[in-house]
């Protein structure tokens, strides 16, 4: 302002008097700035305090971010209008084939049943192994059938043989890897093979069913067949599935093709006659 007013003094433009006049003009124009220096110093960006003061408030809801979008597809309804979660049902064609058992007669289902008699003689051999009655050997001779229709004999004591007849003992089949061989039990032994197989118990005095039961006379009609060589001989079919309910006709089977006891004669595939002397 000084240079600005000398220039004006010395082009003679102003008296030096007019210049001392407006000096406290300007000076208040300093201290009091006009109105629009005003509006001006408010669109004047504020100071580093300040702004530092604005960042440390917590943004305005229009400054958050946008929310995140969900690209997955919404869930879909099943026929009763309620929201399916999880992944798409599969497509009749993509569920796997169950896988169907093998057929009677194939390589696959003849080795399942060959493990499975393997498996069954095991649990048999071992349960009469763990309970078997030594024979006493004697002059009385008891009779009893195979599960192949052939009459085999245990030389008993009077006393072993009246225990087979009363139900006390039992005559089972102790199968071994060469062949089947027969064990006495006690009748609690028989009534637990009994279960797996009906088969492996060859004669048993139950009070309700008897097992193994034959007259005098079919005895000897059995032991004439045998020496003619006519006595049909049964066929021995696997008893894996004889521990199961479903396979209870194979001892009826065998029952029928011995004569059915009758009231008071003696036990059927089991009779006990003396031995000669």
């Amino acid at each position: 302002m000084q240079n600005l007013r000398d220039k004006l003094l010395k082009a003679g433009l102003v008296s030096e008097d007019q210049a001392k006049k407006a000096e406290p003009s300007t000076s208040a124009q300093r201290r009091s700035p006009s109105p629009q220096a005003q509006r001006h110093e408010g669109n004047t960006p504020r100071t580093e305090e300040h702004s530092q003061r604005r960042d440390d408030r917590p943004p305005r809801r229009d400054d958050r971010p946008p929310p995140r979008r969900d690209d997955r597809p919404p869930p879909r309804r099943e026929a009763g209008g309620r929201p399916q979660h999880g992944r798409p049902p599969v497509a009749a064609a993509e569920r796997p084939i169950p896988k169907l058992p093998p057929l009677p007669g194939s390589k696959e289902y003849q080795r399942i049943e060959s493990k499975k008699q393997m498996e069954l003689d095991k649990a048999l051999r071992e349960l009469v192994l763990g309970n078997q009655v030594p024979v006493d050997v004697g002059a009385t001779t008891f009779y009893f059938m195979t599960r192949k229709g052939k009459l085999r004999r245990l030389e008993l004591t009077e006393v072993q043989a009246k225990q087979l007849e009363e139900g006390v003992l039992g005559v089972v089949e102790r199968p071994e890897p060469a062949q089947i061989e027969h064990s006495l039990v006690p009748a609690a032994t028989a009534e637990q093979m009994f279960a797996l197989s009906k088969k492996s118990v060859r004669f048993l005095n139950r009070k309700e069913n008897p097992v193994g039961f034959m007259s005098d006379e079919d005895v000897k009609t059995q032991q004439a067949a045998e020496a003619a060589g006519t006595a049909p001989e049964l066929s021995d079919e696997p008893e894996a599935e004889e521990g199961q309910a479903a396979a209870a006709t194979s001892e009826a089977a065998t029952t029928e093709a011995a004569a059915p006891a009758a009231e008071g004669t003696a036990p059927e595939g089991g009779s006990s006659e003396p031995q000669a002397q």
